[in-house]
């Protein structure tokens, strides 16, 4: 995703921070890679290499910038991203990349976010993908942001939970290797989906909220509806799923 400004600091095009933010449990692994390749410029690494051009991370400590001593251990570098092996809640921040040579640099940043899983659950509510789909309606719930972990040419193993439970899902739900289908969307369907990918020792897990909107039950009285529809359809939740815009 390409960044909201530009500006030339030193000699350095600075492309201030990118708008893809990284957003992990902490225990999990995580790549963040440097979006100058993937926003900005039209190279890959191997070619920028190859020009004699150096790829320096740093990381954002208040108006400051610090080169970060890849341990190798729990964060390394490879190629054009920094794996940490273990996100850990004192890695929020920002995280500059900088390509450069004697003649040439370009830099943006990128932001990480580090949450603990809530008391209980498997998942923070300030992490959370969002998605919506209508009654009645069929409705993908993709795995986000987990193409690379996925080992090349090896099946992956993949879990499903609601509100971080394991589910006996109804027949007519299609569960994918990296997604669930839902061909006609219900009531109760609406609240919490994780999807937990094994990765060597370590499990990575995105959580989407699914709010269910469309048309009123027929669970509602007529006083309910005629409620709502003199609220102009104000959103209604009902069984974890949110209902706007009652159909009349």
């Amino acid at each position: 995703m390409v960044a909201s400004s530009l500006s030339a600091v030193d000699g350095c095009i600075d492309w201030s921070v990118d708008l893809k933010t990284y957003r992990v449990l902490a225990g999990e692994p995580l790549r963040v890679k440097c979006a100058l390749f993937y926003s900005y410029i039209r190279t890959n690494y191997s070619v920028a290499q190859n020009a004699k051009l150096r790829l320096i991370w740093y990381r954002n400590k208040g108006d400051s910038e610090e080169p970060i001593i890849f341990s190798g251990h729990r964060l390394s570098k490879e190629g054009d991203s920094i794996w940490f092996r273990s996100a850990e809640m004192e890695d929020n921040g920002f995280y500059t990349c900088v390509l450069r040579n004697s003649t040439y640099c370009m830099k943006v940043s990128m932001s990480l976010t580090v949450e603990e899983s809530e008391e209980g659950l498997c998942f923070s509510s300030r992490i959370r993908y969002q998605e919506s789909a209508e009654i009645t309606k069929s409705k993908m719930i993709s795995c986000p942001d987990i193409d690379d972990y996925l080992a090349p040419y090896k099946q992956p193993i993949m879990t499903w939970y609601k509100e971080c439970q394991r589910k006996e899902w109804r027949s007519s739900i299609i569960i994918n290797t990296t997604s669930l289908w839902i061909p006609e969307v219900q009531e109760d369907d609406g609240g919490n989906y994780t999807c937990e990918l094994k990765y060597g020792s370590r499990v990575v897990r995105r959580t989407t909220e699914l709010k269910v909107t469309g048309m009123c039950s027929s669970s509602f009285s007529s006083n309910a509806v005629s409620a709502a529809h003199r609220k102009q359809a104000e959103p209604v939740r009902i069984n974890g799923g949110v209902y706007s815009g009652c159909v009349m």
